[in-house]
């Protein structure tokens, strides 16, 4: 039995061991601190009741349980400390101990154990089980039996790898299913060297465990988005995926997946954003340039051409070469295609008028034409010049490319006007016709047929002479004019092609006539006038005619005293008498704008014209102004006056002391005023009386000592090296172990 006792005594001393050692001295060297979430599975069968020793009653079952209790206590206080984030990856465990077989009564019972493995196979979907067998029988190696049935060691040993995580799909002690890949939680303890060995080999695999690796498969995916050709893309967009991979760490747990899917996102983005270089534009700008060197007139047709280069499309990228290689190829076409056309162009040298551009075959004859401009003045034309050639016209000449927008050009000579001819080309020369004193004129003209716009030459004996038969009743022709109403006016005959006078011919002064019209009556400046009507009368003797008849018509506004209605006041103007035309005065009455008087304001000092008085010796009385026609004040204009004669009253002070008195002299005072500080009033201050007085003497209190009792302050805080409960946790340690070793172990 001694061995069980040592095995509990192992059992008891490492339970104690880990009830005083905080969890993270384990996982100091850790790379990441993994949480642990540890389930205790502790055997309660019948021999756990018995007592511990002879000599100490206590039972196993409760020392187990105090050493467990006090294990789990610390345990969870050092593992709390872990974030309510990094415990979702906390890392689950059971530890199972038992010191005997699963049974009803006393032997091997196959429904308790498989009913445990059953249950066992749901924990370990989420937690690794470790069993510990403490009994001779324990045998970690066995897994199955060796013969025709099953012995209670064999099954035993099944039992325990079934319900550890060696088999994780057990389902029974007979039907174990696969082992997990180099699994050992099945530990067998049969003397305390086992059970040192099989703990420690438990607690340093537990607290070396790290975070599982992160799941990488989205990285994974994206990178097999990266294209092949990364050639084919800009620099910049190239170099950011680039810069992302770059960025990616490859060492990082599951608690960072987060950060690893990250990656993968940047990653997809920067794909995304790969922009593809642009399209190789040289064969295009090629062609474009050999175009614009051409001139499109030189071209029957140059649209196509330039058709072909709108059509050009700058946003193509590498991808789309072939469609920008067309466009070039189609410019190119193009240009292949054109039809040079010679074109030829008439020039006017001077002249005047329009002449469309001849057709002009390349390399065949062209015969020169009738020229159509007009010729520049006192110029005809001469021939058709080409270089330095001159055609007439018929002559033929040959034009190439050479020839391409060269100039046929019109060359005039000067004109000889000596023809002195009425007409040419059946048009007539004439410049001014023979009148009634001068000769027909002409203009003289060219050879060639030209008619010159300067040079005449006059036709003789063509003056016509004057025809004294025409009446024109103005003042040029008047001889003599009635002098009134009663004599009739004569006038001189006019020329009937040339209107001249017949006064100015000495050879006609006979040729006037007396007109049937008579002269003006003379009327009188004055108008004539009754209640209803004015005019004027003719005062031509033996003429009862009268002019300017009319009603009265009273629209005329006449400022004049004859006509006034009322005179003007100070704010209202005079008002006048409409009258007419003729001076008959109307009953209406207009307003004479601006001729209102004003007031004529003047001082009068007069109470009942008082504006304001005076409330100080500084202050005048003031007044309002009186007009001296209507006597309204100046009130409503805020004007006013001083009196300067009147004064306000002295504001008095209260008595100011100037001396104060004394026993040998008098004092004195004064009122003054607040205003001008005018002394208004003095007065002196009769001496002062000699009285004697005594000085009391006071008494002093006395002080009081009070005494002050000073506490020294207690010093807190903990000063103490984290070296000494290391040491003392040794020694613990080590007295744990001989207590346990002397009380239970015989």
């Amino acid at each position: 039995m001694k061995i069980y006792k040592k095995v509990i005594a192992c059992i008891l001393t490492l339970m104690m061991f880990f009830a005083q050692m905080p969890v993270n001295v384990f996982a100091a060297n850790q790379k990441n601190n993994i949480p642990l979430d540890i389930v205790l599975v502790l055997d309660v069968s019948g021999s756990m009741s018995d007592p511990i020793s002879k000599t100490d009653s206590t039972k196993r079952i409760d020392i187990l349980k105090d050493s467990i209790n006090q294990f789990i206590d610390s345990f969870a206080q050092s593992n709390s400390k872990k974030n309510d984030e990094s415990r979702k990856y906390a890392k689950r465990v059971v530890l199972f101990l038992t010191d005997g077989q699963p049974t009803a009564f006393s032997t091997f019972d196959d429904t308790v154990a498989n009913g445990a493995i059953k249950a066992s196979k749901e924990i370990k979907k989420d937690a690794e089980v470790y069993a510990f067998g403490m009994f001779t029988e324990t045998n970690p190696s066995s897994t199955g039996h060796a013969g025709s049935s099953w012995t209670d060691k064999e099954k035993f040993n099944a039992y325990m790898h079934g319900v550890s995580s060696n088999y994780p799909d057990a389902t029974t002690y007979d039907n174990l299913g696969d082992r997990a890949k180099n699994s050992a939680y099945y530990m067998g303890v049969k003397n305390s060297n086992d059970a040192k060995t099989a703990i420690n080999n438990v607690v340093n695999k537990l607290f070396s465990m790290t975070y599982a690796d992160a799941n990488y498969t989205k990285v994974t995916e994206a990178k097999k988005r990266i294209p092949s050709d990364l050639t084919l893309y800009t620099d910049e967009t190239v170099q950011a995926l680039e810069d992302v991979l770059k960025d990616v760490k490859y060492d990082l747990d599951i608690t960072q997946q987060d950060t690893v899917d990250g990656y993968a996102d940047a990653i997809n983005k920067a794909i995304n954003q790969l922009k593809y270089k642009s399209a190789d534009y040289t064969e295009v700008d090629k062609a474009i340039e050999k175009a614009n060197k051409l001139n499109k007139d030189n071209y029957k047709d140059f649209s196509k051409v330039e058709d072909a280069i709108k059509t050009v499309v700058r946003s193509k990228n590498i991808t789309e070469q072939d469609e920008v290689d067309a466009m070039a190829k189609a410019i190119n076409d193009a240009i292949d295609a054109l039809v040079f056309q010679l074109k030829i162009k008439y020039g006017s040298n001077g002249g005047t008028g329009t002449m469309a551009n001849p057709t002009v075959e390349l390399n065949k004859e062209f015969t020169f034409p009738k020229c159509e401009y007009v010729a520049p003045n006192g110029k005809h034309f001469k021939g058709w010049q080409v270089d330095n050639t001159v055609y007439k016209v018929g002559d033929k000449r040959v034009f190439t490319k050479d020839d391409q927008n060269k100039e046929i050009k019109a060359v005039w000579e000067e004109h000889t006007f000596d023809q002195k001819l009425k007409e040419v080309n059946g048009v007539s020369t004439l410049k001014d016709k023979a009148t009634c004193t001068t000769n027909a004129i002409y203009y003289k003209s060219c050879a060639c047929g030209q008619v010159s716009t300067t040079e005449t030459f006059e036709d003789k004996d063509t003056k016509l002479g004057h025809e004294y038969t025409k009446q024109i009743k103005d003042a040029k022709y008047l001889k003599s004019q009635g002098s009134n109403c009663q004599e009739h006016d004569a006038y001189w005959y006019a020329c009937s092609r040339c209107d001249v006078s017949a006064k100015d011919d000495e050879n006609a002064q006979d040729k006037y006539y007396e007109s049937a019209e008579v002269g003006n009556h003379v009327s009188s400046k004055d108008w004539s006038k009754d209640s209803n009507n004015h005019w004027h009368s003719c005062t031509v003797p033996g003429c009862n005619e009268v002019s300017d008849k009319g009603n009265h018509v009273y629209d005329q506004e006449v400022e004049s005293s004859e006509y006034l209605a009322t005179p003007a006041t100070c704010m209202t103007p005079a008002r006048y008498y409409k009258s007419c035309i003729c001076g008959a005065k109307g009953t209406e009455a207009f307003a004479a704008t601006g001729t209102h008087l004003g007031h004529a304001y003047i001082e009068v000092k007069n109470p009942q014209f008082l504006r304001e008085k005076a409330t100080n010796c500084k202050e005048h009385d003031t007044y309002w102004y009186v007009c001296s026609r209507c006597g309204k004040t100046s009130k409503t204009i805020n004007k006013y006056y001083e009196d300067k004669d009147s004064k306000g009253e002295h504001i008095s002070s209260d008595w100011i002391i100037d001396q104060q008195p004394t026993v040998a002299k008098e004092g004195s005072k004064h009122k003054e005023c607040t205003v001008c500080k005018e002394v208004l009033e003095t007065e002196k201050i009769a001496k002062l009386e000699n009285v004697k007085t005594e000085t009391k003497k006071e008494e002093t209190a006395s002080k009081k000592e009070i005494k002050v009792e000073s506490k020294k302050a207690v010093t807190t805080g903990d000063n103490t090296n984290s070296i000494v409960p290391i040491v003392l946790l040794g020694i613990s340690l080590l007295g744990i172990y001989m207590i346990v070793m002397k009380k239970y172990v015989r």
